[in-house]
């Protein structure tokens, strides 16, 4: 979207996000998915253990083109800033778009500490107000949201089958307060829809299901894993783009469980795989050998696939596929290059060792799903 097409006239002013158990994952997926110039500031509190050193804030930075730091006492607000809260603390909002760090008390410091935040939100911003509760145990949120609808702000939380921990979406949600309840990669497009272009929440576009395969339901925490893993893979390769598919030995096909870099209108198309088409992440399955295509504008083997390569953006991809410990394949795992691309022999290595890795956490989940 380019920056012209952004502030449009909203109401929106602030967007504040609380999460905790699976809460970094969870909000790394709704940053990555925002602008740079996004016009608003971002106030996120994580539930952190004051004991610890974290580097939560260089962690979402990691995702997204906005600016990402740690909170100060008393700093002033600014648009397109993600404000990260310190560890035992939490965000008290003020109406001259100033923040306090207030200590959070030693029992039940942490429902507290998110309801007083929503609460301080209501009150200096009203219905200019969007709130996010997200994964997480516990209650915290519900009293603050309740005040957030008072004032007619909006009010979103994450959804089950997306939560690493259901209690705070939950609790939210009983109190009838909430206005959309979304999986996490639909939160981004949402808050585009009502900060950046300006749309009522009644014309914003609703959740898409995906088409996933029942039989291969995901758990958030093996998303959570196979995304780590993803990204230490792409990164080695020095891409941007790529995926993992989990093979259904039911209905032959490949089905996507994270992927890296493609737009989202191409959903359906890696969606789900079938064995009986020609592309490398089915070459691979079918070989159980890496499959790799240096440069799909000549390679008559992917010649059919041109068009769908051309539209995601890629000239070279690989696929490698995911054995378990028996050496059955359970899944395959790919990399995509914007240019033509040779793979260098190192280069395999250490992918072989990503895809050992991505193997052993299916197979781990797997066996605990049966169990």
């Amino acid at each position: 979207m380019r920056k012209d097409q952004h502030h449009k006239k909203s109401n929106i002013a602030i967007v504040a996000i609380a999460a905790s158990a699976g809460g970094v994952t969870a909000i790394r997926k709704v940053l990555s998915g925002l602008p740079a110039d996004f016009p608003v500031p971002i106030l996120c509190l994580q539930h952190l253990s004051p004991s610890e050193t974290n580097l939560l804030a260089q962690v979402l930075q990691l995702r997204t083109d906005l600016r990402v730091r740690w909170a100060h006492q008393g700093e002033h607000l600014a648009a397109g800033v993600v404000y990260v809260c310190p560890p035992g603390h939490y965000f008290v909002v003020h109406t001259n778009a100033t923040i306090s760090l207030a200590p959070q008390p030693g029992k039940h410091g942490w429902v507290h500490g998110v309801d007083r935040f929503f609460e301080s939100v209501a009150e200096s911003y009203a219905d200019r107000a969007v709130v996010i509760v997200m994964t997480g145990t516990g209650k915290g949120g519900a009293e603050g949201v309740r005040a957030v609808s008072r004032q007619h702000g909006i009010v979103i939380a994450q959804d089950k089958a997306s939560s690493v921990a259901y209690g705070m979406p939950e609790a939210a949600i009983a109190t009838g307060c909430v206005d959309r309840v979304l999986p996490r990669e639909a939160i981004a497009p949402l808050l585009v829809s009502l900060v950046c272009e300006g749309n009522p929440l009644s014309k914003a576009p609703a959740s898409k299901k995906t088409s996933q395969n029942p039989s291969l339901q995901i758990s958030p925490t093996l998303v959570d894993a196979l995304e780590n893993v993803l990204d230490r893979a792409i990164a080695m390769h020095r891409t941007d783009m790529g995926y993992i598919h989990l093979f259904d030995r039911h209905k032959c096909t490949l089905t996507l469980a994270v992927q890296r870099g493609f737009d989202a209108t191409l959903g359906d198309d890696l969606q789900t795989v079938s064995i009986n088409e020609y592309s490398p992440c089915i070459m691979a399955l079918r070989s159980g050998e890496p499959a790799i295509v240096e440069d799909v504008e000549v390679d008559p083997r992917f010649a059919a696939h041109r068009a769908i390569a051309a539209a995601s953006g890629y000239r070279a991809v690989q696929s490698t596929p995911l054995t378990n410990r028996k050496g059955t394949i359970i899944g395959v795992l790919s990399t995509h290059f914007r240019q033509p691309r040779h793979f260098l022999p190192w280069e395999m290595k250490l992918l072989d060792m990503h895809a050992r890795h991505a193997a052993d956490l299916i197979e781990l989940f797997q066996a605990e799903k049966v169990g």
